[in-house]
């Protein structure tokens, strides 16, 4: 009988859709700051709280899938993922 490994859980990433000023997009929290992400022109805009709370309107939660692919797009990329990963060398 063969043993499957566990598959490791998803980063804790929330996301969800938004509008910001009018503009739809993403907000989500990666790291120690919210970040509003803009899909047409690629923007990324860093907000404060006091702004999300005056100028945002949450229209609801990303698939887990989807808030993954946007914390990692907010970290720079495929590439950039995967070249900051700790390979485990001594």
């Amino acid at each position: 009988m063969a043993t499957l490994t566990e598959i490791s859980p998803v980063r804790n990433c929330k996301a969800y859709h938004c509008t910001y000023l009018g503009l739809a997009g993403i907000l989500t929290k990666p790291a120690a700051t919210l970040l509003f992400l803009e899909p047409e022109s690629g923007a990324v805009i860093a907000l404060t709280p006091e702004e999300v709370l005056r100028d945002v309107v949450v229209n609801g939660a990303v698939a887990d899938a989807m808030a993954q692919y946007i914390q990692d797009m907010a970290r720079g990329g495929y590439a950039a993922v995967a070249c900051s990963r700790d390979e485990g060398r001594s």
